[in-house]
This record gives C-alpha cells, sequence and structure tokens, in this order.
C-alpha cells in the first residue's frame, strides 16, 4: 500500500504522463478515466495518494477528494489542474510516502 497511487484523469495522455513520472519514482500506478471508476478503485485497493484532475465533465473534483476520503480516510488527494508541474506533483507523492508531509 505505501507506494500505491491513483490517477484520476478524463483525458489518457495526461493520465499516462503522470504515471511514467511516478512509475519512474517506483510507485505502483493504477490509472482511472472517471469518477465512478475512482471509486471502484477505491474500494479495490489501498493507496497512499490520490492525483484528480481538474476539471473533470460531469463531476465536482473537490466533491469526489471528499467522497474519496470518507472511504479511505488514509488516502490524500492531490487535485490539480494540466499546467501544475508534473515534477512538483510527484515530488508531493514522495515526500508523502517518505513522511516528510501529509
Amino acid at each position: 500500500m505505501s507506494d500505491a497511487v491513483l490517477i484520476v484523469n478524463e483525458i489518457a495522455s495526461q493520465r499516462e504522463e503522470l504515471a511514467r513520472a511516478l512509475d519512474a519514482e517506483g510507485f505502483k500506478v493504477t490509472e482511472s478515466s472517471s469518477a465512478s471508476d475512482a471509486v471502484r478503485d477505491i474500494w479495490e485497493n489501498q493507496f497512499l495518494v490520490v492525483f484528480i484532475s481538474t476539471p473533470m465533465s460531469g463531476t465536482d473534483p473537490k466533491k469526489l477528494s471528499t467522497q474519496l476520503r470518507q472511504m479511505a480516510p488514509e488516502i490524500e488527494t492531490i487535485l490539480h489542474g494540466k499546467t501544475d508541474e508534473r515534477s512538483k506533483l510527484v515530488r508531493k507523492a514522495k515526500d508523502i510516502r517518505d513522511g516528510v508531509a501529509a
């Protein structure tokens, strides 16, 4: 569990870019293309961090973040937009994994 992350993003190319960067740092990455897939993934797996892209069509990312935290209070959710640098997102995940930030 300590290295598992979930990426929720409707745009496959953005999801895959972040997944590659996280994978290179040793994270086990699961990708979800919708809020409903993310909810299913939370039920089926344990994650350290969930990255939620903003915006998402038909879904309020903040509400999804709250819902996922209610389902699994131990996870950290990070909302991010397409202008956020991948390196900063990866650093946040590494800091959470290493106990530097929560």
